[in-house]
């Protein structure tokens, strides 16, 4: 994923009060893929910052996929958070991230961006692009 997209996306939700559902994303990330080592002590903080009863940037998932997710924290394993992580994911792609393509700020992103001079003609699709030399057949 770009940095610079991601720490757009990461603004926006935060204007829309909605940032935690990226940072809870980037930690189940963290525990997939991060230090086997760590596993007990990542799950164990994504379970204070994102699910615990009062925490700082709770994550709203429905309560089957919570009770799943108590359950199996209770041997902790790198694939733990997965359907907590699923159905935020599916929360931000049909909802917030559908909205940050709209934005001002998604738009002054892609203004700001450079534009490759390949990639500049106005084709829709690159392989419509004719081929400037025929190749021979296989």
């Amino acid at each position: 994923i770009d940095p610079l997209g991601r720490a757009q996306l990461l603004e926006f939700l935060k204007k829309e009060f909605s940032a935690e559902n990226l940072s809870f994303w980037e930690a189940c990330e963290e525990l997939r893929y991060g230090e086997q080592a760590r596993i007990t002590e990542i799950v164990d903080s994504i379970y204070q910052q994102f699910l615990a009863p009062g925490a700082t940037r709770w994550v709203n998932i429905d309560s089957k996929t919570m009770e799943r997710t108590l359950e199996g924290i209770k041997t902790p394993h790198r694939y733990v958070m997965d359907d907590a992580q699923m159905h935020i994911y599916m929360l931000m792609k049909k909802d917030s991230y559908p909205r940050f393509l709209k934005s001002d700020l998604y738009k002054n992103l892609l203004t700001e961006a450079i534009i490759p001079p390949e990639t500049k003609k106005q084709r829709v699709f690159p392989f419509m692009r004719k081929q400037r030399h025929s190749s021979p057949s296989p």
